[in-house]
């Protein structure tokens, strides 16, 4: 009977695990921030900004590699690249930056650019240390120069700093991703079944109605694309609200330039008040149609009472419905080719960067988009 072998586990050098543990956790934090640009340093974000967005494939590397090292371990010195460095502190740099940074990197969507696994072989950091050598054969000498100006502040201010340092150059990162549309990794055809599933994964963590307002637009762009005599469909920046536009809805439709179709999106119990709100923004505004597509349980706070006021204003000209969000989603699924589930599913990822989701809901999209 033949052994099974078992798969080796590598184990990464103890600086090495403390590093990956804090960069990860460190990243957590950044990815929940609601306004990433009042976290911006004022000193620094421009300069870390510059070496993300223009280092080449070496420099950003670096960037984090060198703070990450000294916020992992004080004794570490900062501008030390190679463990046969001189500088009292120096480390081999290079192999926490490939096993920690660029794994680290790929995960979370590659905020920095290359390809090469190993970014320390790269010429720009084929040194021991920062110093003269470094500086008079950088082919950039001005990114050099932002990049030494960080490393050797952080030396000199310490490891508390370095930490600092270390969350202004993830919020940095993050600014990057958002800022550049991701590559859409989903499938040509898709069954009804496959996109459910993903869609009650995506869904199933609340996001004070960012997600459901995302996949509601999406959905609603589909089926226009699909069948386009139903109209236009417009929707609006997921962190603003609808009185600070004007808007009739979180979703709208648009015929002959006006808006006669909105669409509230809930993922929380709709409560009488919300319903009386919508109603009158809906008369203000003209609509005829307005569409509640709420997740939760239970869908509305007093069922019986809902029902009435919105057969009353039936009466006065506005038809007023409410959905459940999946099994909503799943009905007009079922009118769809598997090619249109699958342009449901790029529909998402579009309007993940149209409205501006934060990134933890673009990466979560992805990484679903990736299992299918």
């Amino acid at each position: 009977m033949a052994t099974k072998l078992k798969k080796e586990v590598k184990t990464l050098p103890p600086l090495h695990q403390t590093a990956k543990t804090l960069l990860n956790a460190e990243w957590l934090k950044v990815l929940v921030i609601d306004e990433l640009e009042k976290a911006r340093d004022s000193v620094w974000g421009t300069e870390l900004e510059e070496l993300i967005v223009n280092g080449g494939s070496t420099y950003p590397y670096v960037l984090l590699g060198q703070i990450l090292a000294k916020a992992s371990e004080e004794s570490v010195n900062a501008l030390s690249l190679q463990g046969s460095s001189s500088l009292q502190g120096a480390i081999d740099v290079r192999m926490l930056v490939k096993n920690v940074v660029v794994s680290w990197n790929q995960e979370v969507g590659k905020p920095f650019p290359g390809t090469n696994l190993d970014p320390y072989v790269n010429h720009p950091a084929r040194y021991k240390n920062f110093g003269e050598e470094m500086e008079s054969k950088a082919r950039n000498r001005e990114q050099y120069g932002r990049l030494f100006k960080v490393v050797q502040h952080v030396q000199e201010k310490g490891h508390q700093e370095a930490k600092r340092l270390l969350r202004l150059i993830l919020i940095e990162a993050r600014r990057s991703l958002e800022n550049n549309k991701r590559d859409y990794v989903g499938p040509a055809r898709a069954s009804l079944d496959d996109v459910v599933k993903v869609l009650v994964q995506f869904l199933g963590e609340r996001s004070n109605g960012v997600r459901l307002q995302v996949v509601t637009y999406a959905v609603f762009k589909a089926f226009t694309e699909a069948f386009s005599e139903f109209g236009e469909v417009r929707s609006y920046s997921a962190n603003s609200s609808d009185a600070s536009g004007n808007r009739a809805g979180d979703v709208e439709r648009v015929r002959l330039g006006k808006v006669d179709y909105a669409i509230e999106v809930k993922d929380r119990t709709l409560t009488s008040s919300d319903i009386e709100s919508s109603i009158l923004k809906a008369r203000q505004a003209q609509i005829e149609n307005l569409l509640f597509v709420v997740q939760a349980n239970p869908l509305m706070d007093s069922s019986e009472a809902a029902l009435q006021r919105m057969a009353h204003e039936f009466t006065r000209g506005i038809d007023v419905n409410v959905a459940e969000a999946m099994p909503f989603f799943a009905s007009v699924l079922i009118l769809f080719e598997p090619s249109q589930r699958a342009a449901l599913l790029r529909s998402i990822h579009d309007a993940l960067h149209e409205l501006g989701a934060n990134y933890k809901h673009v990466q979560e999209w992805l990484k679903l988009m990736k299992a299918l």
